[in-house]
Formats: C-alpha cells, structure tokens, sequence
C-alpha cells in the first residue's frame, strides 16, 4: 500500500530501499536502462519522477498567488517545491467553496511538462527490448501503466490549454529545428489520443488491487471517467463562450458540439468497468463517521491514492507531506500551531446541504436556543457535519469545541437582510445600531450593564487579520486527520493521503454522462439511471432520496444564455456537496462554461456567523459578506490558459489561445 510514497521518496533521494525484494539500486543517472528495466524494482526506481510529478490538485496545490502550481521535487521552472501557502490560494477559494486569500482562477502558470512525456515514451520505445525478463502479463502491466501515466500527463495540459503537440516518441534533440518544432494537434484530436492511452491501460494494466498508490487498469478507467466527462461537456457547451480567433477557427480550442455523445459515452462506460469490477461506496451505520473514514482510511471505494509521511522521516522537497491540518483549523491548544484556517467554508457551499432553515417564510432569522441546535439534528445530513466544523462540535484529537460567535445584538427586530448587506463585514446602520463586535477572541465586554461574551475563542475577532480565527462562522472538517496526535498539528506535519481517485467521483461521473447522454438521445431510461447514481450517493451521505423531475424546467437559458435543466442543475450541485475541497469544483465551473456569468463583476462570499440575541437569550444564523470582502472573479478568457511565452518563443508552430 506504500508504493506512491517510497517511489517519491527514491526519487528525492537517489538511494536504495527495500520494498518486495531485496534489491539495491543505485540513483538514476548512475544506472543504464539495461539495469534499470530488467526488474520490478528497476522500473519503479525509472518511474519514480514520473509519479512524482503527476498534474494531481492536492493538498500542496495553489491555484493562484505566489508559488502557485503543483509541488514537486522537481525545479525545471514550472514548479518549485513544497507549498506550505497552498490553501492561501486553494482552488476551492476560486470555486467560491471557501474563503482564500487569492479567490480567483488567474492566467495560469506555464504547466508543461514534456519533460516527463519524453520519459514516458523513452520507456514505452525501449520496453520491448528488455520483453524476455517478464511474463506476457508483466510486460503488459508495464506498458499499460505508462499509457496511463502519459494520458494523465496530457490530461494535465489539455485541461489547461485546449490542443497541444501530441508528441508519442522521444524526439532526437539533433534533429533538424523544424522537426522539432511541432505544431499543436486540434483539443479534439489531443482528447482522442488520451482516450486511446487510457483504453489501451484499462485492457493492460495490472488488474491487482493490492498497490493503490500505483497505476493499475481501474485507474486508467477512472481517469478515462473524468477526462472524457470533461471532453463531452467542452464539446457540449464550449460554443457558447463566442470566442473567436485563429486558435477558434483551427480547432485548437473547442471541439465539434457533435462529438459530445461520443465522448459522454466513454465517460459512461469507464464507469460501468468500474462497477463491474467491484468498487463499492465506504458505507457504515454511523454515516457521518463512515463519511469521514472514506478520507482518512483505506477501505473499498479508493481506486487510486496519493500517500504521505510525517515530516520527521520524509525528505524536504518531495511534497509528500503537507500542511493541511495546521492551514485549515484554528489556532489554539491541540488545534492549529502555525498559521491557522487559512482557507474557511462559505454559505455558497454550505448552504447547498440539507440543514435547518435559519430563515423563516418572512425573511426573518429563525431563532435557536442554542448554537449547536443548527448541526445537533437529524434536519442535518450527515456528510454535511463531516464535511465542517459547526460552533459546539468537539474536535476529537483536542478534545476542544469550536467556540465561534460573530458578535452580539443587543436586539434583532428586523429582517435577515438587515444585518447582510452586500459590503464586506455588512456593515450598516442596521448593525451600527443593535451589533457589537470584539476585536480579540474569546473577549467578554459589558453590554447594557450585562457582561457577555461577545466573540468566539476561535472568531470572530476583528483584529485578527485573514488567518488563524474564523470569519465565515465554521471551519472545514473534510480531510481533518483524527488519527494523530497534536504534535503534527504544524507546518508540513501532515501525513493523509489524498484519494485521487474514489468510487464517490466515479458515481457522480456516471450520473452526468447518463443524463447528458439521455438528452442528447432523448432516452428517459438514461436520466432516470443518472438519479440511481445520485441516490446512492446521498443514501450514503445520509440525505434524503431526491427523485428526477419527469418535465423539468429550463433554468440556465436566463442565466447563462444556453438550456440547463433543473435535474441537470441538480446533478451538479450533488457534485459540489460530495466533491467539496477535493478540488474538482473550479474546473468543472469551467467545462460547464458558467464560471464567467457565475463570477461576473466578481462575487462576494457569505458567512454562516452564529449571533447571540442578548434580549431573547436566543441564537440566530446570519449569512454576511465575510469581512475580508474578497470578491471571486473568473475572465472569460480563463477557459483557456494561453500557451507559456518561453515555449511560443522557441517554437513558433505554437499558435496562441485567442482572448490574450
């Protein structure tokens, strides 16, 4: 179960290890690949950087902002090493999932990574020389499993730019220029040939279980689920955007809209290959504590898994720790060390969840008698108190409950909307009025003759700045480890694994390209099996079973400019409730093409700040603007990132992205 780590950790430090067998290898460089590819352990010791850089959004992921990119071992330019501000500039503050420093998804960072596809193709040329050392079966896995890796390589980059060079050999660096500068081959094309990879590992690789952190053929057939429900829905909606230019018109950005089904139904069918092969959501009696242990365990629904180790034992520079624990809770005894929820929940996600109404017909806030009445409920699903810290909750490592309160009001005569108006902080004259607010948390102050205390030990506390305390009135909970002891709670103390790929994904996959293939062939049996999928899904969550609508509705059409019906609408949002800070939230927004209209003019994000009411002893939910008041933007150019400038410059066959 450690290979992903220990091939990380061979490449960082060029040493041996013993993994199955007992075989030394010296550092790659100082070994031929007539060495290296004769073994088991050989190949891995080839592959090790290959793995090691693979385009995974992770915990050391950064969008945007400073050091933005993936974290890897390697320097070659665009990317340099462990991140310990990833959340700062985290991919869920661009979906507006959560507050960040950096919410916006940006120009991008100049991925790419032909350096490891040259590696992948050095491999797949000279495998077969070396064929006799291995079983028929062996020498298949191997050669599926680079497939895999190569299709992921490309997924990387085509997600990014649209068509690149598809380059499938290793290119002699003494060739003539002109060979060498190839041209970029059109997105649909680039999309085809990550699907050929793919099918081919689904067919080849390893079929053993038994290695989560190494590629095998139900990998390959998740990836195939992912990246072809990407390609069906660019083909579907990319002709809305109404870009134009030579990049448009040579095919280099977009695909043909009649080409969305084909690629829909890849989508559908990797699913199916899954299910067959016996991948189960993790389920349990308790669902919110099976919820959590499907981050936190290995159980039944991993299919493909990023590992970790603690920073005591593992190389600087290798990003196989992070800092996830201590960036994401509060500072405080047993909670945070350093730093302190640098990325905070937003009512844009939570909101989504089935809770407790915190706002009755009239618009007025619903009154509770205490703050853990709101999560302390069965009108709460499970997976939504799993996914975050609600005030009154106790953080098991710690033993401490989350001490969050917004302020206090003196009294609330009015509407909800009183108290959230649309600046940062909602700052008015409603609440110049009746609120009061600290400046420090966990301050007490005389309020009407009464000492009361006014914020929470964890926030809100208004002198505080953007770190380290609350400020949207919860705190994220996916992910959190409980299997650890507050000492890791520090910068790079972090260990969990990031569950690249899960059985959770695979069934949101199926539902989205049942349905979409449903429209597009007018099949009712194929949407009605999309909300089997969902409803599995929210039966496991702990959510109640939403059928689909038989005459749906068009809701898109006067928001977006393009039909979207509100079963399709639906099937999105239970993709953000399940997928929330896992990272898919910001590039689905831009293969639905709605990031644009969503983020139009920038949009600011809202709180879930518990208020006590000092003249009713009672407690309300109020959703403000976070006092940050950092507007989420998306341009419409950043469906596409332009082509890095460094390689348009060395090769001038690389036509630029329209819209720059």
């Amino acid at each position: 179960m450690k290979t992903f780590k220990y091939l990380f950790i061979l490449a960082a430090l060029g040493v041996s290890i013993t993994s199955c067998n007992d075989l030394e290898l010296e550092p790659k460089g100082l070994l031929y690949e007539n060495v290296l590819f004769q073994s088991d352990n050989g190949i891995k010791k080839y592959m090790a950087l290959i793995y090691q850089d693979l385009p995974i959004e992770d915990f050391n992921y950064k969008q945007n902002g400073d050091e933005k990119g993936f974290a890897t071992v390697n320097q070659g330019g665009w990317h340099t090493g462990n991140k310990w501000q990833a959340q700062k500039g985290s991919p869920a503050a661009a979906g507006a999932e959560a507050a960040g420093r950096d919410p916006s998804y940006g120009d991008g960072w100049g991925y790419w990574p032909y350096d490891r596809i040259r590696d992948i193709n050095n491999f797949i040329e000279k495998l077969p020389e070396y064929r006799s050392y291995y079983t028929e079966e062996d020498y298949n896995a191997y050669m599926g499993e680079a497939r895999f890796l190569r299709a992921f390589y490309y997924f990387g980059i085509v997600k990014r730019y649209g068509g690149v060079p598809i380059v499938d050999k290793v290119l002699d660096p003494s060739a003539p220029t002109a060979e060498l500068q190839q041209p970029r081959d059109t997105e649909y094309d680039c999309w085809k040939f990550i699907y050929n990879d793919l099918l081919y590992a689904m067919n080849n690789a390893s079929a053993s279980k038994a290695e989560i952190g190494r590629a095998n053929r139900y990998a390959a057939a998740a990836l195939m689920s992912r990246a072809m429900l990407y390609a069906g829905t660019i083909a579907k909606y990319g002709g809305y955007v109404g870009t134009t230019g030579p990049a448009v018109t040579a095919g280099l950005m977009g695909i043909p809209s009649d080409k969305a089904a084909e690629f829909f139904q890849y989508a559908y069918d990797a699913c199916v290959f899954l299910k067959k092969a016996g991948f189960t959501l993790h389920t349990g009696s308790d669902k919110e504590k099976a919820y959590l242990e499907t981050f936190l365990i290995d159980n039944e629904e991993d299919i493909f898994v990023k590992q970790y180790g603690p920073k005591t034992t593992t190389p600087a520079n290798t990003s196989l720790f992070h800092s996830w624990d201590t960036m994401i809770l509060p500072r405080g005894e047993g909670l945070a060390s350093d730093v302190g929820c640098a990325l905070q929940p937003v009512w844009e996600m939570i909101g989504l969840y089935e809770m407790p109404a915190i706002k009755d017909a009239e618009g007025k806030p619903i009154r509770f008698n205490s703050v853990d009445e709101l999560w302390n409920t069965d009108e709460m699903e499970a997976r939504c108190r799993a996914n975050f810290f609600f005030p009154g909750m106790t953080e098991s490592v710690s033993g401490v409950s989350i001490d969050i309160r917004g302020g206090v009001y003196k009294e609330y005569p009015g509407l909800a909307s009183d108290g959230e108006s649309e600046i940062p902080g909602s700052i008015n004259d409603y609440t110049d009025t009746y609120r009061v607010r600290a400046a420090s948390p966990g301050e007490t102050q005389v309020i009407n003759g009464q000492s009361v205390q006014v914020s929470g030990k964890h926030g809100l506390a208004e002198g505080t700045g953007d770190e380290g305390y609350s400020r949207t009135g919860a705190f994220i909970r996916k992910y959190v480890n409980y299997n650890t002891d507050a000492s890791s709670r520090v910068l790079h103390g972090s260990s969990q694994s990031w569950k690249v790929f899960r059985y959770g994904e695979i069934l949101l996959n199926w539902a989205e390209a049942a349905y979409e293939l449903g429209l597009i062939k007018n099949d009712n049996n194929l949407k009605r099996e999309a909300f089997d999928h969902i409803n599995e899904i929210r039966d496991r969550a702990g959510a109640h079973r939403h059928d689909m609508v038989e005459s749906p509705q068009d809701i898109g059409s006067e928001i977006y400019g393009f039909p979207i019906d509100e079963n399709l609408q639906y099937i999105r949002d239970e993709r953000a409730r399940e997928l929330c800070y896992e990272n898919h939230r910001i590039f689905d927004l831009r293969r639905w093409r709605v990031a644009d209209i969503m983020f139009q003019n920038g949009m600011y994000t809202h709180t879930l700040l518990p208020y006590y009411v000092m003249d009713e002893n009672k407690w309300i939910f109020l959703n403000e603007v976070e006092c940050e008041g950092r507007k989420v933007t998306f341009e419409k150019r950043w469906y596409y990132e332009q082509i890095p400038s460094g390689e348009i410059g060395k090769n001038p066959n690389l036509i630029r992205n329209d819209g720059y």
